[in-house]
């Protein structure tokens, strides 16, 4: 009688690869990335950036202005009438994620020009904004008040406030 011969056959090896490349490819489906999941990511991401040149401008005693451009959005420090940009840290260019666009800028609950500048001064105390971010149909709200506290919300949800 011949010796039985242990192993796996080539269907079971192939079977279970077939099942381990389903099971990859819907955890891959699951944790990709929504258009609106990236669009809030972003949006929380400015609501950082917005909060730390509220505290920047009054720790270091410069008027910081926000810019935001087609490409992306930078932070200056303005003293006087001299303006002062670098190419890193605080100050560094900071693109947009994917395709997120800026939509609309209100200033104390006027619409202004995209490319208007949010200041933010020593003292702390700051015009009221709200921004619009948009991305593949969807958009976030990011509105800022007198005090700098920054919050993100869907168009019809109620703002959180970033802490």
């Amino acid at each position: 009688m011949r010796p039985r011969l242990r192993g796996y056959t080539l269907i079971e090896v192939l079977a279970v690869l077939v099942i381990v490349g389903i099971v990859i490819a819907l955890a891959r489906v699951q944790y990709a990335r929504s258009p609106a999941q990236t669009l809030e990511d972003e949006a929380r991401r400015l609501a950082l950036v917005l909060e730390l040149a509220r505290d920047e401008a009054m720790t270091r005693g410069c008027t910081l202005a926000w810019t935001a451009r087609s490409d992306g959005h930078q932070l200056q420090c303005r003293r006087g009438r001299a303006t002062a940009a670098a190419d890193d840290g605080l100050y560094a260019k900071r693109p947009w994620s994917g395709t997120v666009a800026l939509e609309r800028v209100a200033i104390a609950g006027v619409a202004v020009s995209r490319d208007a500048s949010l200041l933010f001064t020593p003292s702390g105390i700051n015009a009221p904004f709200e921004l619009v971010l948009a991305m593949d149909g969807n958009r976030v709200h990011v509105a800022g008040d007198f005090l700098g506290r920054v919050s993100v919300a869907a168009p019809d949800a109620r703002p959180s406030v970033q802490r």
